[in-house]
């Protein structure tokens, strides 16, 4: 024993001696130990919903230990973070580290979520149905379905989608959240087949029940109000948990009225005081104008003005007055975004045509009883791109002011640019309260130049004395321009600083893109002589050779004393499609109203409307305009 015992304490001092005389065969382990240490803090700071904190921690590490083993589930709560800031992009760009074949279905799941989200739906999909037959806990459970759900209304698919939002109920925290998703859904995605299929499938449900409630509102909107009744009282008859009971009575109570539509009325919906008041004035006299020369002929037809700037009021509130007490066959506005944003939810839930004027967008893919008249800023970039390009434009740069309108305008041109196959050569942006833009311009130049004027040969008499000349400014020599094309969308004010600027600096021979912002006199008074090559774009252009706007600014200036601009041509566009429809002799109710005023086709506007595409937003063909001998026309 004794001589066991002395081989043991030989072999520990050994093992020892080896760890003092070779340092590094000691701190081996060292790294994979701190490595471990250092992950699982930021774990643990995730799990405490501290995000910023856990992110920075697990970014640091994945920077500081590439070899290390817990390299991926590293990767994975990245992504996951990101995924809960909605940073959909930076997620998977952290997800995709991961080789395919060490991918779990944790990275599944988080990877197919950000692939439907970045919109390549198909894909997204495609990644997450395996994972319906693995164990998952119930919050990514729920993710899963959700996300299947996204994918398959995204894909056109409505019911699919509610199989999966079906599935994520008993998952999810917040019930009332998704049941309001799921209300939306049933409003504005789904035919009457499938709103019948759907009260079937999940009837004794919640869905079930407001499938009922949309064949009910539907029933009604086509005067069928005994069909109604009958769906009405067999929901309020359940013992089912409803959240839109009260909606359910609302409809029972106004199957019961008679004479139910005022065929003869128009709602309107504008700021009619307070700081918007001057803009929803000119939206009024369009509108009126169209009714005026309307009735003169025609069957009369009233709008009923509601004021979407009395404090108390929300414009979902004159919705519901407008389609309920005054029983309105449709209506007009708001104009402002907030307000639009209300009133298309209110106006989808009670199935009344809503025709706003306002730009926010998504407005008319609030559901299909939505739609918009309004030039917008896809509309001009669209119209830009495709002039540009059917003129032999190749390539193009944009020029564009730091705030959120030059920003978006920039990015859309860029996309439809590229989607024409033009070539985007350069992207630069300046302050909005700048006044010298030659940084600006000359990095658009391609080099930090410095123009010099060229030496001056002297000339010279007979006997050789120098000749005295008019003191002339040379012409300065410049490089050509690396494009064909330059893009600003930006306002006539700062326009007419740039413009000369542009020249001055070289920038020429340069056909320049503009929008709606540069139809003003003022630019052309103080910059016209530099917009030579100019081409931009407007809704409304009140000399237009047109007949019809001629006999519209006619009309305008006889009634009004004054010039029309946008927001009356817009106006009284939109007065002139209600009024066609409402003259109808088809159209008995307001799902009559809709589907006429969807597919109105051949309407010649003043405002370039020409009518409807399938979501509800104006089919429209802006005015390209130029400055020629100093007055601003069309482009032949």
């Amino acid at each position: 024993m004794k001589r066991i015992f002395s081989l043991v304490l030989l072999s520990a001092i050994c093992f020892t001696l080896m760890q003092v005389s070779n340092p590094s065969f000691a701190f081996a382990t060292e790294p994979t130990a701190l490595a471990a240490v250092e992950f699982e803090h930021g774990r643990q700071l995730f799990q405490a919903g501290e995000l910023k904190r856990s992110l920075a921690k697990l970014r640091t590490f994945v920077q500081r230990y590439p070899d290390a083993p817990q390299l991926h589930p590293a990767y994975t709560l990245i992504g996951r973070i990101f995924i809960l800031q909605k940073r959909y992009p930076d997620a998977l760009l952290y997800l995709e580290r991961i080789p395919e074949f060490l991918r779990n279905s944790e990275v599944s799941l988080l990877r197919g979520h950000c692939l439907i989200h970045n919109g390549r739906f198909s894909e997204g999909r495609t990644q997450l149905l395996p994972l319906l037959d693995q164990r998952l806990n119930r919050a990514d459970a729920g993710m899963l379905f959700l996300g299947l759900a996204d994918a398959a209304i995204n894909l056109q698919q409505p019911l699919q989608s509610l199989v999966f939002l079906q599935k994520a109920l008993p998952l999810i925290e917040n019930t009332a959240k998704l049941l309001e998703r799921v209300h939306r859904l049933l409003q504005s995605r789904l035919n009457d087949l499938e709103l019948a299929e759907a009260a079937f499938m999940w009837q004794g449900t919640a869905i079930g029940q407001d499938a009922r409630l949309q064949l009910a509102r539907r029933s009604l909107a086509r005067q069928q109000p005994e069909q109604a009744r009958l769906l009405l009282r067999a929901i309020l008859a359940s013992p089912v948990t409803f959240p839109f009971w009260q909606e359910a009575e609302l409809l029972l109570q106004r199957t019961s009225m008679d004479n139910w539509y005022n065929r003869d009325s128009i709602g309107v919906l504008l700021p009619l005081s307070g700081r918007y008041a001057a803009y929803g004035e000119l939206v009024k006299k369009g509108l009126d104008l169209a009714v005026e020369k309307h009735n003169k002929t025609r069957l009369p037809v009233r709008l009923l003005y509601r004021d979407t700037a009395v404090a108390g009021v929300s414009a979902a509130q004159l919705v519901s007055s407008l389609t309920d007490d005054d029983k309105v066959m449709a209506i007009i506005g708001p104009l402002l975004g907030a307000p639009a944003e209300e009133a298309a939810g209110r106006a989808q839930q009670e199935m009344v045509p809503l025709l706003t004027l306002s730009q926010r967008r998504g407005l008319p893919q609030r559901g299909n009883y939505i739609f918009r008249d309004s030039l917008t800023v896809l509309q001009q970039v669209r119209s830009l791109s495709r002039y540009a390009a059917d003129t032999q434009h190749i390539s193009y740069s944009v020029l564009y002011p730091e705030n959120r309108l030059g920003k978006e305008m920039a990015q859309l041109f860029v996309d439809e640019v590229r989607q024409l196959g033009g070539e985007i050569v350069d992207i630069v942006s300046y302050p909005e309260d700048i006044t010298d833009f030659r940084k600006q311009i000359e990095t658009l130049l391609w080099e930090d130049h410095v123009v010099e004027p060229p030496p001056k040969q002297p000339v010279l008499n007979k006997d050789g004395s120098p000749v005295e000349e008019p003191d002339k400014r040379p012409e300065l020599e410049y490089p050509l321009a690396p494009f064909h094309a330059l893009f600003i969308p930006d306002y006539a004010e700062r326009i007419g600083m740039l413009a000369p600027q542009l020249v001055f600096y070289g920038l020429k021979d340069v056909t320049l893109l503009g929008i709606n912002g540069w139809n003003s006199p003022e630019l052309v008074a103080q910059a016209g002589r530099f917009l030579g090559q100019a081409v931009f774009v407007d809704g409304f252009f009140h000399n237009s050779k047109d007949p019809e706007v001629q006999r519209f600014v006619e009309l305008y200036q006889q009634a009004y004393q004054e010039e029309p601009n946008i927001l009356g041509a817009q106006a009284f566009d939109a007065a002139n499609m209600l009024l066609q429809v409402v003259d109808d002799p088809q159209v008995f109710n307001r799902a009559d109203f809709r589907r006429q005023l969807a597919d109105l086709r051949g309407f010649h506007g003043v405002s370039g409307t020409l009518g409807f595409d399938e979501l509800g937003e104006a089919i429209k063909r802006p005015y390209l305009l130029q400055v020629r001998r100093g007055r601003i026309v069309e482009v032949q």
